[in-house]
């Protein structure tokens, strides 16, 4: 196993070029199009990441931590990129997600 201490790294960088990957696949206007190609790329880029993780830490600590920083990141590129706009409980679910990754985070450093 890899040390704890680079899980949430490792997770933040998973999050990062996923949703990378998703917000491009959908911000392209064909299959075809340049657009489509790079959030193939990202999104296949984090997939192998994904495999890593899965490697490298147990289970129930890795899904957990890695779907919610996923939620995460799609929420911010979505109102980033895709001026979407978010209400109320979803921002409160998505800080105590936050926050229910930062306690996996700190787990995974004490092993």
């Amino acid at each position: 196993m890899i040390p704890g201490g680079l899980f949430p790294l490792v997770v933040i960088i998973y999050a990062i070029i996923s949703s990378i990957g998703l917000y491009l696949l959908k911000a392209s206007h064909s299959v075809q199009s340049l657009g489509f190609a790079f959030g193939f790329f990202f999104y296949g880029s984090g997939f192998i990441i994904w495999l890593y993780i899965l490697r490298a830490y147990p289970l129930s600590m890795a899904f957990p931590a890695a779907a919610g920083a996923m939620i995460i990141a799609t929420q911010i590129a979505g109102v980033v990129f895709l001026k979407e706009t978010i209400q109320m409980p979803v921002i409160v679910g998505s800080v105590l997600i936050f926050f229910g990754i930062l306690l996996i985070s700190i787990t995974m450093v004490k092993q």
